[in-house]
């Protein structure tokens, strides 16, 4: 099992749109994928109609209280390979909450750690966009983490998720992919972004999501932007990031099923 984790501590900067769609391309490539919500705005979890984002009944709430195992809440959906976790607004309270155990910062590690759960090759998490103990959760167990860069206010609030990084995990026994997202068509703004990056040591990384409609709208038609709209720039750029982060797990992505 890998675990990719899309995170930043600051909110649209394109996070859901890349965990949704860059799960739905590792579930492309054959094998099990499980894609997990850990944002308490839940917005995956409407995407794929997979629950309100309200009630916590059958979501990874029950899960990070000790209510209900991992397996016991995984969701199937329409796409062939790919697993669910939805989430509810109640996981932000009870991030609050699970601070009273002491190893609060493992619990979706160890729930991960479910010999149930031996046959996901892929886990995809879409992080929460602040700092807190549920984020905490979401970098413990982390592989590769994509970090998703929109704009100035973007780059300067990664030095929060960074610090809690280096905190929890000291030896840098992970990848870190830096992406820039949704700026090509602010070329001001872009090279602003650019600028503050090196000047701050942030490597970016090789793939760039560009600024997309199709990509933009695809949460209104469900399923991804591979099976939406296969031959936009944004089905283009969410498979050059798939690449990306296969090669860096020491994969090699195989040819992904996309309609004529």
């Amino acid at each position: 099992m890998r675990i990719i984790t899309v995170i930043n501590a600051k909110g649209g900067c394109g996070k859901s749109t890349i965990a949704m769609n860059l799960a739905a391309g590792l579930a492309g490539q054959g094998g099990k994928t499980l894609l997990i919500d850990m944002d308490p705005q839940a917005q995956i979890t409407q995407w794929v109609k997979a629950g309100d984002g309200l009630t916590s009944d059958g979501t990874l709430v029950r899960v990070m209280a000790g209510h209900q195992s991992l397996p016991q809440i995984i969701q199937p959906t329409p796409i062939q390979n790919l697993l669910f976790v939805a989430s509810a607004e109640g996981l932000e309270e009870l991030g609050r909450q699970i601070t009273d155990h002491e190893t609060y910062a493992t619990i979706l590690a160890r729930s991960l750690a479910s010999e149930e759960l031996k046959d996901i090759n892929f886990v995809v998490i879409d992080s929460p966009n602040q700092i807190s103990p549920i984020m905490e959760n979401a970098i413990f167990p982390t592989d590769v983490f994509i970090v998703p860069f929109e704009s100035t206010k973007a780059v300067r609030s990664y030095a929060n998720f960074y610090k809690l990084l280096v905190r929890l995990r000291p030896e840098p026994d992970y990848h870190i992919l830096h992406v820039m997202s949704n700026l090509t068509r602010q070329s001001g703004l872009r090279q602003r972004v650019i600028e503050i990056m090196d000047s701050d040591g942030i490597q970016r990384a090789k793939t760039e999501v560009r600024s997309c409609g199709w990509l933009a709208q695809v949460d209104e038609h469900g399923g991804s932007i591979f099976h939406y709209r296969p031959h936009s720039n944004g089905a283009a750029d969410m498979a050059s990031l798939l690449d990306e982060v296969l090669a860096v797990l020491g994969y090699q992505r195989e040819p992904l099923a996309i309609p004529a």
